[in-house]
């Protein structure tokens, strides 16, 4: 059994504040109870308690029974009370898709917006990929490239040209994989999971989050020119793994460090690395 934090957390979720959370738990252990009785188990005021206790009623996770004078109150078993939640979801949701389907979904403007959970994450994604028509580039850990997988090769199946820059050797059906260059160093060095995508140089997504799932950084935006960036920055980021590849090893350090030369620019110098380090590298 989980933690009790854990269990108030995601009752918390459901719409539950914490008192309603506790008092439909305490039932559950011992019911029925009177709202006095529960006031006394919790240590709380009576006031705030049949509070609780009515606003619980109302959502049908407990039951009242008893006398006029004395009522006392039951909770519904959590399989039960679930089940009337999905219930409900879906007869509302029926209603407004079917109530809104002519209204045209668009959003106005070049925007950057910030995601607030993981769960907007993989919603923002999944739509992403269902819109994509000509070419999605993804860049990602392995934990969270297995989540979008099926998504991917859904994709691709409908025609589009998908790249995937992976860290680990990994098959996704229909979709070209390139293992970056210098996985193994970039998956020692952070300490969490990131998924980068972009799609079809209109608009792009960038998540960084801890290993459980917790955000530390989501952004997606539907700017054609900062998308176009985007696609082309992971485009070529993507080429020189591949390049990188067919470069016989003899010849590896010479032609790399050449190029380097060229360009002479050092990642591990910049301000804003050294920054993100800080932030999202792995702790000593």
């Amino acid at each position: 059994m989980a933690d009790l934090e854990t269990i108030v957390g995601r009752l918390i979720k459901l719409g539950f504040n914490r008192l309603e959370a506790e008092v439909y738990l305490t039932l559950l252990k011992e019911s029925p109870l009177t709202g006095y009785r529960l006031a006394q188990i919790l240590n709380k005021a009576a006031a705030n308690t049949y509070k609780a206790l009515e606003s619980l009623e109302k959502r049908g996770a407990v039951v009242a029974e008893g006398s006029p004078n004395v009522k006392q109150y039951v909770a519904i078993p959590i399989a039960d009370y679930m089940n009337q939640l999905e219930s409900g979801f879906r007869n509302d949701r029926q209603f407004l898709e079917e109530s809104l389907k002519d209204i045209k979904y668009s959003i106005s403007g070049d925007k950057i917006y910030m995601l607030q959970t993981f769960d907007q994450v993989l919603e923002k994604c999944s739509r992403m990929l269902e819109n994509a028509e000509y070419s999605v580039i993804v860049d990602a850990f392995p934990s969270m490239l297995k989540k979008i997988i099926p998504q991917l090769e859904k994709a691709a199946l409908n025609g589009v040209n998908i790249i995937v820059n992976a860290y680990e050797p990994v098959n996704v059906k229909n979709c070209r994989v390139i293992v970056k260059s210098n996985a193994k160093k970039v998956l020692q060095l952070w300490s969490g999971d990131w998924m980068n995508i972009a799609v079809d140089g209109k608009e792009y997504l960038i998540t960084a989050c801890e290993k459980d799932g917790v955000l530390q950084h989501a952004i997606w935006s539907n700017s054609p020119y900062l998308s176009f960036f985007v696609f082309n920055g992971f485009r070529y980021e993507m080429l020189f793994s591949a390049l990188s590849s067919k470069i016989p090893s003899e010849k590896m350090s010479e032609i790399l460090n050449s190029a380097f030369e060229d360009v002479n620019i050092n990642i591990a110098d910049l301000p804003g690395y050294r920054t993100m380090l800080e932030r999202l590298g792995k702790k000593n």
